[in-house]
């Protein structure tokens, strides 16, 4: 049986979630805009070839282990609706990574970052996590010295992507995968 968890996708409607997942699993990118509602799922099995090295487990068998069965993540996009959020909440529990996403072109879901991490933490514990800024493709609204400051406070990866152009999407997600295997005890 392979190792597995699930993670979830976080942020304001509108960032982009829904496409990175999509993008991700299945590389795909629509422009056309259907807001989640609730929470979309989606399984992808991680090539750990690509990740393996860059593990930095403390018990070497552990490696061999995952090496041998496989990694499986199971990806909660959860909808950005903060009025509805009541009734995704268990989504947050048991998670064991989560990406926190903002959309460059809306200052608004920058904004609003530390609501969801805060979420994130009440609900889901010390897990991993990263943030993502979105939207690379559009015009930036959100200066580059206002998220180094977020990061220096906060101490994460930080990745731009744009799931349209699938620029450093693989690159988020393998990153997360690596944190979260490095977690495993």
């Amino acid at each position: 049986m392979s190792y597995r968890g699930k993670v979830i996708l976080c942020g304001d409607a509108g960032v982009g979630k829904t496409s990175l997942l999509a993008r991700y699993v299945d590389d795909l990118f629509s422009e056309e805009y259907i807001q989640t509602v609730g929470a979309n799922f989606l399984i992808k099995e991680i090539d750990i070839s690509i990740i393996i090295d860059m593990l930095d487990l403390k018990n070497p068998n552990l490696k061999k282990d995952i090496k041998e069965k496989g990694f499986k993540l199971y990806f909660w996009d959860i909808g950005g609706q903060r009025q509805s959020l009541f009734s995704t909440e268990y989504y947050f529990v048991q998670a064991v990574g989560a990406m926190v996403i903002f959309s460059l072109d809306q200052s608004e879901s920058f904004k609003n970052i530390d609501f969801w991490i805060s979420k994130l933490k009440e609900l889901s514990g010390d897990i991993p996590y990263i943030l993502v800024g979105n939207k690379l493709d559009l015009e930036r609204k959100i200066d580059k010295e206002e998220i180094n400051k977020k990061l220096k406070k906060l101490g994460i990866q930080y990745f731009e992507t744009s799931a349209k152009l699938n620029e450093n999407v693989d690159k988020a997600f393998e990153s997360l995968s690596v944190q979260i295997l490095n977690n495993l005890k």
